[in-house]
């Protein structure tokens, strides 16, 4: 088996594994393979001439913890029906690890479609969505200011409103530990994508300042809202209740949010709105040491026995003393994770002792640090990545 980057004549193998493997209707596989999709990044699984697991590795930039981060999003995770269960996409997705620790990548992420397949190859939760749902009527309360302007994007427009929609992502960024850096290119192919399935695009103004943007698409009885971002609570409200517009034809509104956004206090009565915390993307550290570096993490003589199962090179301790360093001598550590659960630490999914009380952590020796300290370091975190694509 052999294990290699598609050829250029080989986009109709890419197009048939995605049609075989996922819902998406025409419109939206043309748009990818149209799009986004290089067969550059197209990593398949050759076997006697024939082709019988594929991946795609699609490049992005993180901002983690203040640093951008070359990255790749794992996408088209495929084996043809009459292929499966022959351990070929477990070979592949091996390979895949293997190759992004010897390109120097600090680590990749994915949309799960079943989490439990990914955390075989060491992929964990890193990021959350928050879910609402509420009926457009509760939207009659919220009034948008007088002084308030709001236009509609549209495609011939885009490019006039790319760096206002930045503005306004970035400084909603601020306050996360993780997230994807978006660049003109970003929202231009966002604002295509939208586009092509039939979404609305609306950006607010006060005194030509952009305020906030509201991406939504309309089906049945119901708005669903796949993003929107404001500089502050008022400026939220003023965007949202837009939607209320709508209310003749649509009765319902699902609303796609990033953790901490509070929308439900928006409104008068909490217990109207409908809110549920839904994990969404897993990350797969590739070089421990570099993340450790990464998080800013200082604390004297703190040592992490990290144990991975199929990058057996990063099995070890890692010490800081100053400066990370690592060892595969094990002796003494502060406590022991696997690869895997380290994401939820650093990343702070869950807290130090959430972590622990899961039985995660395995604690040696913390005589010389002490619980306090690494709660403290290892706190709870948000980060937002909702991407499909």
């Amino acid at each position: 088996m052999k294990v290699r980057y598609a050829k250029k004549n080989e986009k109709n193998v890419a197009i048939e594994h995605w049609k075989n493997s996922f819902k998406d209707d025409e419109n939206q596989i043309n748009f990818y393979f149209e799009n986004i999709f290089e067969h550059k990044n197209f990593l398949v699984l050759e076997k006697d001439k024939r082709i019988v697991s594929s991946l795609h590795e699609n490049p992005y930039i993180l901002n983690f913890n203040s640093n951008e981060i070359k990255t790749k999003y794992i996408v088209g995770v495929s084996t043809p029906a009459n292929e499966q269960r022959k351990g070929y996409m477990t070979f592949l997705m091996k390979e895949m690890l293997k190759k992004s620790l010897k390109d120097n990548y600090p680590f990749v992420f994915l949309t799960p479609i079943n989490p439990d397949i990914y955390r075989r190859y060491g992929f964990e939760y890193f990021s959350r969505i928050i879910n609402y749902t509420f009926d457009i009527e509760n939207l009659s309360e919220i009034k948008i200011k007088n002084n308030v302007e709001i236009k509609e994007i549209k495609f011939d427009s885009k490019d006039d409103y790319l760096e206002d929609l930045i503005k306004i992502y970035n400084e909603n960024m601020e306050s996360k530990f993780c997230y994807l850096k978006r660049d003109k290119k970003y929202f231009n192919k966002l604002l295509l994508e939208c586009f092509n399935e039939d979404m609305k695009v609306f950006i607010s103004y006060q005194d030509r300042i952009p305020k906030s943007y509201i991406i939504f698409s309309k089906s049945d009885n119901e708005i669903w809202v796949r993003e929107s971002f404001a500089i502050n609570y008022e400026e939220q409200a003023n965007i949202i209740a837009l939607l209320y517009a709508y209310k003749d034809y649509y009765t319902t509104i699902n609303f796609s949010s990033c953790e901490n956004s509070n929308i439900e206090f928006l409104f008068k009565n909490q217990l109207k709105i409908k809110k549920i915390e839904t994990p969404f993307m897993m990350l797969r550290v590739i070089k421990p040491l570099k993340v450790l570096e990464f998080c800013d993490i200082k604390l004297e003589n703190l040592k992490i026995y990290i144990e991975d199962e199929i990058l057996e090179e990063n099995t070890g301790v890692y010490t800081y003393n100053k400066k990370w360093s690592f060892s595969k001598v094990i002796e003494d550590y502060t406590f022991k994770i696997n690869i895997r659960d380290l994401v939820l630490l650093i990343c702070g999914f869950f807290d130090f002792n959430e972590i622990k009380n899961m039985g995660k952590i395995e604690l040696k020796n913390d005589k010389n640090i002490g619980n306090e300290k690494l709660l403290k370091i290892f706190n709870k975190k948000n980060s937002y990545l909702y991407e499909f694509q």
